[in-house]
């Protein structure tokens, strides 16, 4: 009977250290996923004011502003999926 516990107790052990890490791998999954989709948002907003009618705005900017802006379009491109090319 002493033997049965123990082996019931490990197999619970066992689950429990797979829900551990089951847990924490979709943690990761889902800030990782969050922060992807917020910076694709992020793109796609900034995109459209480039191109509405303050473009001229943008394109008049310098200084930290300008190479903010820059960076900010270097970290979009890499972040937009390549379009198929007919």
């Amino acid at each position: 009977m002493a033997f049965l516990n123990r082996v019931v107790y490990a197999k619970i052990w066992e689950l429990i250290v797979l829900l551990v890490v089951i847990i924490a791998i979709a943690a990761v999954y889902r800030i990782y996923f969050s922060r992807a989709v917020a910076l694709t948002q992020v793109c796609e907003r900034l995109a459209e004011i480039q191109n509405d009618e303050v473009a001229d705005m943008f394109d008049k900017l310098s200084g930290d502003a300008a190479q903010w802006l820059k960076e900010v379009n270097r970290i979009c491109e890499v972040r937009r999926p390549m379009k198929e090319q007919p």
